[in-house]
């Protein structure tokens, strides 16, 4: 599963927020009597079933349906030891055999078979009845069906990670997060043709309440410091549509942030992470690979926002916003005390080896330098640092908005920059380092420049190498 079924997976999810449950039973009279009937302990005679479930289910994907009994009050009729049939508009369906309802109530598992909206009915033998109906979408893995909480306490990993080899068993498929808290406390692994997709579309914009407290979004609570959070290792796999939330990250009054490893690492090629938030992490994508692309994020990363190393083949990064979202979830004022920690630390890009970047639509507010584009710490690989394109880049109260060290023959090329330092000044709009693999080339054509002085000047002085021209003062 490549570009085309991510694709898919982007269309399905804006459908999403429509499908409704329709869990609510018609009232088809008869009462009954006896152990197999109404029965009285615990409330009035049954009038109806009420069966329960999930909206949204993958087809071929098993999930629980609850039925219960009601009297005309809708309170559960305790006493009610009914039989119950099951039958679905799905000729394919598995379905559960006949039960007898314990307490006035059962839940039994069910699967569906044909993708589109199916119904499954019960019927007891006194004639009530009650039906749900359940999208059924081929190729899609909802986690609760494989035993997901999302109460935001109980530890999800398992279930999550169990929907993922589920989908991947299956040649590929969407594992689907609805808008729930799922607490993590391990990691997890992604192989190919399977993308994890939250059930609305994001990015998601964060203010109001915690996304540790209140459902905002499809939101991943990640609490391991055991390596990255999630690993896209197989080619198609891909994250969409999801919000990234670390509970046990500092408050924004401490002096410091607190390490945790990258929340995503790309190892196979035709990996995307797209349309998501983060808002508090350490460090958030680690990209070390080619052919992969990162689109509509919302980044809040305290250290750095995407890493690109050993990435032999092109990297697209579009319409990324890097930005203070940890001040924005507390409703704190800027600057606060971990801010300041950030403007001294905080890098948006660092770029090593990569064969043909291309940065496009790329905002960075305050952080200590918005680009690096520089060597590798690997020096086994036979050319350290990149190259690439980028335009529309607007890097805003920064000490360094761009410092190239190193770059390979064809250099960085940008037009259409803004660069802004802090009120109190920055060192360098543009600076070029020596002492790189090779030498450091970089061609920026059109823009401006704001804030603050510069106190190195701003721009490089001209040169063969480094070409700054046509920039509004």
């Amino acid at each position: 599963m490549s570009e085309g079924h991510l694709r898919s997976v982007e269309i399905m999810t804006k459908i999403w927020p429509h499908l409704v449950l329709a869990a609510s039973v018609g009232l088809l009279g008869g009462c009954g009597g006896g152990a197999g009937g109404g029965g009285s302990a615990g409330g009035g005679s049954a009038t109806h079933l009420s069966v329960t479930g999930p909206p949204v289910s993958g087809a071929g994907v098993a999930f629980t349906v609850t039925v219960t009994a009601l009297d005309g009050a809708n309170n559960v009729v305790a006493g009610y030891a009914g039989t119950v049939h099951f039958t679905s508009s799905d000729p394919a369906a598995v379905l559960p055999p006949d039960a007898t309802l314990v307490n006035g109530t059962r839940a039994l598992a069910a699967t569906l078979a044909d993708a589109g909206v199916q119904t499954i009915t019960a019927t007891d033998v006194a004639s009530l009845q009650g039906s749900l109906e359940v999208n059924a979408i081929a190729d899609a893995f909802p986690v609760a069906s494989f035993g997901a909480k999302g109460d935001g306490q109980t530890d999800d990993t398992a279930a999550i990670q169990s929907a993922i080899n589920a989908a991947s068993a299956a040649g590929g498929g969407s594992v689907v997060f609805a808008v729930a808290r799922y607490f993590t406390a391990g990691t997890l692994v992604v192989p190919a043709g399977v993308v994890l997709s939250g059930s609305v579309e994001g990015p998601f914009d964060v203010g109001g309440p915690s996304p540790a407290v209140a459902p905002l979004a499809p939101t991943l609570l990640v609490t391991s410091t055991s390596g990255p959070f999630l690993t896209l290792n197989g080619v198609g796999a891909g994250v969409t549509d999801l919000l990234f939330h670390y509970p046990d990250q500092v408050k924004v009054s401490a002096a410091a942030p607190r390490v945790f490893p990258y929340t995503i690492l790309l190892t196979a090629p035709g990996t995307k992470v797209v349309r998501s938030t983060v808002t508090n992490a350490y460090n958030f994508l680690d990209i070390e690979v080619g052919r992969s692309m990162a689109r509509d994020l919302f980044v809040g990363a305290f250290n750095v926002g995407i890493n690109i190393d050993h990435a032999r083949d092109h990297v697209t990064l579009h319409h990324i916003v890097q930005t203070v979202f940890w001040d924005v979830v507390e409703n704190a004022p800027f600057p606060s005390p971990i801010d300041t920690w950030v403007m001294s630390h905080g890098t948006a890009l660092v770029a090593g080896r990569v064969d043909s970047l291309e940065v496009s639509d790329f905002f960075v507010f305050e952080r200590y330098t918005g680009m690096l584009l520089t060597d590798s710490p690997d020096a086994s690989q036979g050319v350290r640092c990149g190259y690439g394109t980028g335009s529309g880049i607007d890097v805003e109260g920064v000490v360094y908005a761009i410092v190239v060290t190193a770059s390979n023959t064809p250099g960085y090329k940008f037009t259409g920059l803004f660069l802004q330092s802090p009120s109190g000044g920055g060192q360098a709009a543009v600076q070029v380092r020596a002492g790189g693999s090779m030498m450091p080339k970089i061609l920026i054509n059109g823009g401006s420049r704001g804030g603050g002085p510069w106190v190195s000047g701003g721009y490089p002085p001209p040169g063969p190498d480094a070409i700054v021209v046509n920039m509004l003062p």
